[in-house]
This record gives C-alpha cells, structure tokens and sequence, in this order.
C-alpha cells in the first residue's frame, strides 16, 4: 500500500494505512475514540490522535515492528510519525 500524503491525511486514510499493515502481519485492531467520530462526522470532529485496540492476547512487540517498520516510533504510550500531525495510542481489548 502507497504512503499517505503525510502533511494532509486525515484519520479515515491514516486508520486504512495502518490497519493494512498490521493486518499483513496478522494482527487485527479496532478503531476506537475520536478518529471513529471524525470519520463519522467526515471531519466535522477531530480528536488529533488515532486509539486502536489490540486482541486480548497481546501482540505488542509484532505491533511496534509493524509501526516501526512504517516510519512511527514509539514516545510514552503513543506512536509518532515524523511527518505526521496524528498520533496512534494502542490499547488492550
């Protein structure tokens, strides 16, 4: 899958960009929060931040390769991307 337009993605393209990847690993993730409601609301809401849930069973290794392997790192309890305004906070179910 091509890289986002890093400077203007919004949430829905951002979401479909990382989902896709982790989902080529084998991990699937829900889209929860804000961004949800953003996308919903085609952009009359923003949250600035993107939260995913994770299987109970926890993959979180696989899933900072996958994010690290996609230009994020990890910074607290967020992934960052250095050309992107959007941060991505991963949660257990």
């Amino acid at each position: 899958m091509d890289e986002p337009e890093w400077e203007a993605v919004n949430e829905e393209k951002l979401w479909k960009y990382v989902g896709w990847h982790l989902a080529d690993k084998g991990i699937q993730s829900v889209l929860v929060g804000g961004a949800v409601v953003s996308i919903y609301s085609r952009g009359a809401y923003r949250s600035g931040d993107i939260d995913l849930v994770e299987p109970i069973v926890s993959k979180a290794e696989e899933i900072k390769s996958v994010m690290e392997g996609i230009g994020f790192r990890k910074v607290s309890r967020h992934y960052v991307h250095p050309k992107c305004k959007h941060l991505f906070n991963v949660s257990r179910a």
